[in-house]
């Protein structure tokens, strides 16, 4: 991945003292070019999941940039990753993913083969080759997993990935998410940089003005946020429990809320989140006529039962965690809101070498329903996100998005100058950023 040597890491790139971002951040092909090389070529990054590779030969190829890595499932059951290249002449070994059959990584060009750990077993006509070394292998890419997600890094050298995800980890465990599965895979591109796509997700301030048919069942405004060394989280913190209102920004009186049509209009907004029989049980609380407090935490309460029934493990969740989610921004690449048995995230990165376009996938998991065997949904491709209706709220996001970054590239724009405190995931983004900039 290499640096266009006209630009170097100066003070006009990095985030100002004021906070100011400049806006090359997000429209220059060199500053692209210096993530490549610095930050994208450096992290642990999310590859795909381990149930996309069930047994020995399964494969899955992952792009980031110009650089192709394929992820392999061996002969013993781990995991290995390689740079996607023949040692031969340079051509890529797989696409996609799939299955190598006899248990061998064979080039589609001249039909050299490797073992699914990467050594090189056959060569035809090998004898006309008198310079080749013994012991060649595909080149290494280390990898490894957590919470069923398969990351890799191009970084030899990079801290364990453990590490480097912490304390992800440990707020995480309760929800299980090594044993979520696939409910959907979409995969599209978007017209514009990869950063404008994950500060969509990232926080909550756009709500009011991209979103405003939802503030009448989502108070936006105490939506709390929180830093960590590299990643950030928001939403469902202890200074931001969930209560049936609506957003104060509407002026509505406590005395005229309707907590009923809140909690449908939350479960109903959070679509594949939740599962028909949640959104029967709102229906069936509705009717019941509790006393005005009284329905948010009856839902919760049956939410627990309907995911204990399901096999889930409700020990480490509280009731609050039901009607609420953990947004989770895992930096650089993936981000989105998780909840007991489900989430919805979205995997995020540049398309190719291209600062105006992202490839962004989203990934709905969840719970292993009991009563059917789980088979591995069918990965849809959309080249043009407007061939789709989204829905509205997605329809709303990627619609701003384009709308951004052709405002970027106006002369009138400077850069970005973001709220502290509700954009602040943003803010810690590119500081992030720039600690690998100038490491």
């Amino acid at each position: 991945m290499p640096v266009r040597p006209a630009l170097l890491v100066g003070p006009a790139l990095l985030v100002g003292e004021d906070g100011l971002i400049p806006k090359e951040r997000y429209v220059s092909p060199e500053f692209l070019d210096l993530e490549m090389e610095r930050v994208w070529s450096r992290v642990w990054q999310v590859a795909g999941r381990e149930e996309e590779l069930p047994e020995a030969g399964d494969y899955l190829e992952y792009r980031i940039g110009d650089q192709s890595i394929l992820v392999v499932r061996t002969g013993t059951g781990a995991l290995r990753a390689f740079h996607n290249t023949c040692l031969h002449r340079g051509t890529r070994l797989a696409e996609g993913c799939g299955h190598f059959i006899d248990g061998a990584i064979q080039c589609p060009y001249h039909a050299w083969r490797y073992a699914l750990d990467g050594r090189l077993v056959e060569v035809v006509d090998r004898h006309e080759f008198s310079d080749l070394p013994d012991g060649l292998a595909l080149a290494d890419v280390r990898v490894d997993t957590w919470g069923g997600f398969v990351f890799v890094n191009l970084d030899a050298e990079a801290e364990p990935l453990l590490d480097f995800l912490d304390p992800l980890p440990t707020l995480l465990a309760p929800y299980h998410l090594e044993q979520l599965r696939f409910r959907a895979y979409l995969t599209t591109v978007l017209p514009a940089n990869w950063k404008v796509v994950v500060d969509a997700f990232n926080e909550g301030y756009h709500v009011q003005g991209t979103h405003p048919q939802i503030l009448p069942w989502t108070d936006d405004v105490s939506i709390e946020y929180e830093q960590f060394a590299t990643h950030a989280h928001y939403g469902r913190l202890p200074s931001a429990r969930r209560v049936l209102r609506p957003s104060p920004r509407l002026g509505i009186p406590d005395d005229e809320v309707d907590e009923g049509a809140i909690l449908a209009g939350l479960v109903e907004g959070l679509g594949g989140a939740f599962l028909k029989e949640e959104r029967a049980a709102v229906e069936e609380l509705r009717a019941a006529g509790l006393p005005r407090g009284e329905l948010l935490g009856a839902y919760q309460q049956r939410r627990l039962e309907l995911l204990a029934a399901r096999g889930f493990d409700v020990s480490g969740i509280d009731a609050e965690q039901t009607t609420s989610a953990d947004d989770v921004y895992c930096f650089p690449n993936l981000v989105g809101p998780i909840y007991p048995g489900s989430a919805i995230l979205f995997r995020v990165r540049p398309d190719g070498l291209n600062p105006d376009r992202t490839i962004k996938d989203t990934w709905v998991l969840e719970w292993p329903r009991p009563d059917r065997d789980w088979v591995m949904p069918e990965r849809r491709w959309f080249p043009d996100w407007e061939a789709r209706d989204w829905g509205l709220i997605t329809n709303q996001d990627y619609a701003n998005m384009a709308g951004v970054q052709a405002g970027m590239k106006s002369r009138g724009c400077v850069g970005l100058r973001c709220n502290p405190r509700q954009e602040g995931n943003v803010l810690h983004m590119h500081a992030v950023i720039d600690r690998y900039l100038t490491a």
